[in-house]
C-alpha cells in the first residue's frame, strides 16, 4: 500500500472501512455481482465550525460506473450537533429537482475547471425554497453508515468534534473513474473542503456563474 494515506489504508481503519460486512452487502444490494471500492479514501476530520456545503457527488466522480455509490462512515458516536451528514430527502428523484439535476447534477466540475468548491450553495434553506424536498439527519453511533447515491443532495451540519470517512462502492465489472483508482496520496484536482475558497478567485468560472447561466 506503499503511496496511500497512512490512516486511511492502516490495518484497523481498513477492516472497518472494508470489510467483510460492506463488502457483503454491497454484493446483496447489486444482486449478487461482485464489487469494488476506489482505492482513494476521502477521510476527515473536519476543523470546529467547518462544515460541507450541499452538493451531489455525481459532479466530482462521474466518469465510470452509473451505479456508484457512497458509504459515509463516522468514526465514533456522533450527534447532530458534533456535525453530522443530512440529506435532501427525494432530491434524487422528485420532478421538483429534474432541472436542477440536469444543470448542476451533470456537471463535471473538473473537466469545466471550475474553481471553489463545487458545492451548489451552503444555504440548505435556499435548496428547500427554490426546489422543494425536506432536509433530513440523525444521531450516528460507531458502527451506522449512510448510503446514497450520487445524485442524492447532502451537506454537513456545523462541525464541533467529527471523524468521518467517505467510501465509494460499485459492481467489479463495472468501468471505475480512473482518477481515484491506483496508488496516490490524493485526486489531482481539489474540490470541496480541499478547495480554495470561490470568494477569493476572480475567474468567472465559478458555481456562481453557472447558477446564472442556469437561472437558479
Amino acid at each position: 500500500m506503499e503511496g496511500k494515506n497512512v490512516i486511511s489504508h492502516a490495518d484497523p481503519v481498513r477492516k472497518v472501512l472494508e470489510g467483510p460486512r460492506p463488502f457483503e452487502f454491497f454484493k446483496n444490494y447489486f444482486g449478487g455481482r461482485e464489487v469494488r471500492t476506489f482505492d482513494f479514501k476521502w477521510l476527515r476530520a473536519v476543523h470546529t465550525e467547518g462544515f460541507t456545503g450541499a452538493h451531489v457527488d455525481n459532479v466530482y466522480m462521474s466518469r465510470g460506473s452509473k451505479e456508484l455509490l457512497t458509504m459515509w462512515t463516522p468514526l465514533g458516536d456522533i450527534t447532530a450537533d458534533m456535525g453530522v451528514l443530512a440529506m435532501c430527502e427525494g432530491s434524487h428523484r422528485l420532478p421538483c429537482f429534474a432541472k436542477f439535476q440536469e444543470k448542476y447534477g451533470n456537471l463535471d466540475v473538473e473537466a469545466v475547471g471550475l474553481k471553489g468548491t463545487g458545492w451548489f450553495t451552503c444555504d440548505p434553506y435556499e435548496v428547500t425554497d427554490k426546489f422543494g424536498g425536506q432536509w433530513k439527519t440523525t444521531n450516528f453511533q460507531a458502527g451506522d453508515v449512510m448510503i446514497f447515491t450520487m445524485r442524492t443532495l447532502h451537506m454537513s451540519t456545523v462541525n464541533l468534534a467529527r471523524i468521518s470517512c467517505d467510501t465509494r462502492w460499485q459492481p467489479l465489472d463495472d468501468v471505475a473513474d480512473p482518477r481515484f483508482i491506483g496508488d496516490f496520496q490524493t485526486p489531482g484536482t481539489k474540490f470541496g473542503l480541499y478547495s480554495t475558497d470561490e470568494s477569493k478567485t476572480t475567474s468567472d468560472n465559478t458555481m456562481e456563474h453557472y447558477r446564472i447561466k442556469w437561472g437558479f
